[in-house]
């Protein structure tokens, strides 16, 4: 009999005490804005938000000029990026290869930082020049 009730008593245990840690979930921000080049909607690209190497970032599609996503909250710097096909030079001129239209500023050397905030709308728009 004592047997019995032992062993009723330990699902219950494990359902108080539960089997293991429970994971934080991801602390999200919904983003959105809108690109512009000269003045016009960037057509198409990539807007990415990054916070460095020990968190993953986060890219989202830029069309006609709008984007919106989910990117983990915190301090990202935002590179934007929009590219081009054109052929290759030298032995592999047969084949083509992506290039990047925008200048550096905004992408490889991008200075531009926003605060993703968990919850709620993030709106940020970029007006950027070719120059």
């Amino acid at each position: 009999m004592l047997r019995w009730q032992v062993l009723s008593i330990i699902p219950l245990f494990l359902v108080l005490v539960g089997c293991g840690k429970t994971e934080e979930r991801p602390k999200l921000g919904e983003v959105k804005g809108k690109v512009t080049l000269d003045g016009a909607p960037l057509p198409s690209g990539k807007i990415v938000f990054d916070e460095g190497p020990s968190v993953p970032a986060t890219e989202l599609d830029i069309k006609d000029g709008l984007y919106s996503g989910q990117v983990l909250a915190g301090s990202k710097t935002v590179r934007i990026s929009s590219y081009k096909t054109v052929p290759q030079k030298g032995p592999m001129k047969d084949q083509t290869m992506l290039e990047n239209t925008l200048p550096a500023k905004y992408n490889t050397a991008s200075k531009e930082v926003r605060e993703v905030k968990e919850g709620g709308t993030n709106e940020f728009d970029f007006a950027l020049t070719s120059k």
